[in-house]
């Protein structure tokens, strides 16, 4: 049952679920489920609800809630809650350039969430299980993903995409649907890649905007790889308008409308088109979005190495190379292989290129071999 009371406290501040979720430590997908009545908070977030919003148990709707939940749930509930801070740590983990440590983390807790999911215990609270493996799968695929190891990223996303397609999730199942496909695209099996995509955004008919939306920006980035130009746009138009109108989202990765991304595909795709020059201005754009976020480094490793790749490719050398050497630094400290291996294929093109005799050239060359072979 709907908790009308929680929502409507919310609502007179004016605060989104994220808001609530991040004044609390929660996520925002927490917050949604105890809203459409999933599942209580736990003492400990009822308490801190009860804080935030300096309102009584009773006037929040947690009293019955109380009375009505079995002790069995709730030594199940709060073992739920502490899985779940488990796994915003160690999002927060990889962020904070710890990979090895987030993917410890969900090793050891990815067979006691198993135990949960295949358990005699509560429906809600097995359903809660179920997603919480998602998501920890998820993390696994992102984490070998940036690592390189496509195939054991494949594999977690596939188990993900399972679980969500058994418990009815069409947000999770179609995203992770699109994920795998994104796998492909990195595979270089790009027509299979765009198969699986479009498959994915056809079973997300009945899905959020944002699901959709996400699904769409992997679809437009993917046709930008394969130089289908008229594709792309059309593609990332349809996406950017749905991410912009999509308010808050309850999927996988709580994938919200965020300019950085947008300008950022966009000027990857533009320079993959071809098309250096117009790229510039895209990355540019995405860099003053960042400005005053409070975002993870890996972001602006990715987008210095985009903007080398497009400055180099323009015949800018000067900027491009001095952008590629501070994003290959940035991506070293983030413990990031894949965005490192960006700057090795730039490097290996501009020794097969017309500039190899650059000073800047041997520059680059030095930097990455101090590292590689350091």
């Amino acid at each position: 049952m709907r908790n009308e009371q929680l929502i409507e406290a919310r609502k007179a501040q004016g605060w989104s679920q994220r808001k609530v979720a991040e004044a609390i430590g929660a996520t925002a997908k927490q917050v949604s489920a105890w809203e459409v009545g999933d599942y209580a908070p736990s003492p400990h977030y009822q308490e801190l609800l009860c804080r935030l919003f300096s309102q009584s148990a009773n006037e929040l709707g947690f009293i019955r809630s109380i009375v009505i939940v079995s002790s069995e749930e709730y030594g199940m509930s709060a073992e739920l809650d502490h899985a779940e801070s488990i796994i915003n740590l160690s999002w927060e983990a990889w962020f904070a350039s710890r990979p090895a440590r987030a993917a410890q983390e969900m090793f050891k807790l990815l067979p006691r969430l198993d135990n949960m999911r295949y358990s005699s215990g509560p429906a809600l609270q097995i359903l809660r299980a179920q997603n919480l493996a998602i998501r920890s799968h998820g993390l696994l695929g992102a984490l070998y993903l940036d690592k390189m190891e496509n195939d054991t990223a494949m594999y977690h996303y596939i188990v993900a995409q399972g679980i969500a397609s058994d418990i009815h999730d069409v947000n999770q199942a179609t995203t992770y649907l699109a994920l795998i496909g994104d796998v492909l695209r990195r595979k270089d099996d790009k027509m299979t890649a765009i198969s699986r995509m479009e498959l994915a955004l056809s079973q997300a008919a009945q899905a959020s905007r944002a699901t959709r939306g996400h699904i769409l920006q992997l679809l437009a980035y993917t046709h930008a790889d394969t130089g289908h130009a008229n594709e792309f746009e059309h593609t990332i138009s349809e996406a950017t308008d749905l991410l912009s109108h999509s308010g808050e989202s309850t999927d996988t990765a709580q994938h919200e409308f965020n300019p950085f991304e947008v300008f950022e595909i966009r000027g990857k795709a533009n320079r993959d088109l071809g098309r250096p020059l117009q790229a510039i201005p895209f990355l540019e754009a995405a860099e003053k979005s960042l400005q005053g976020e409070n975002v993870t480094p890996r972001w602006h490793a990715l987008l210095e190495i985009s903007r080398s790749q497009a400055f180099c490719d323009a015949g800018d050398l000067e900027v491009g190379v001095t952008l590629a050497q501070s994003g290959f630094l940035m991506a070293k400290q983030c413990q990031s292989p894949r965005q490192m291996n960006r700057v090795r294929k730039l490097l290996r093109k501009l020794e097969s290129g017309e500039h190899k005799e650059d000073k800047r050239v041997g520059e680059l060359k030095e930097l990455l071999y101090s590292h590689y072979l350091g």
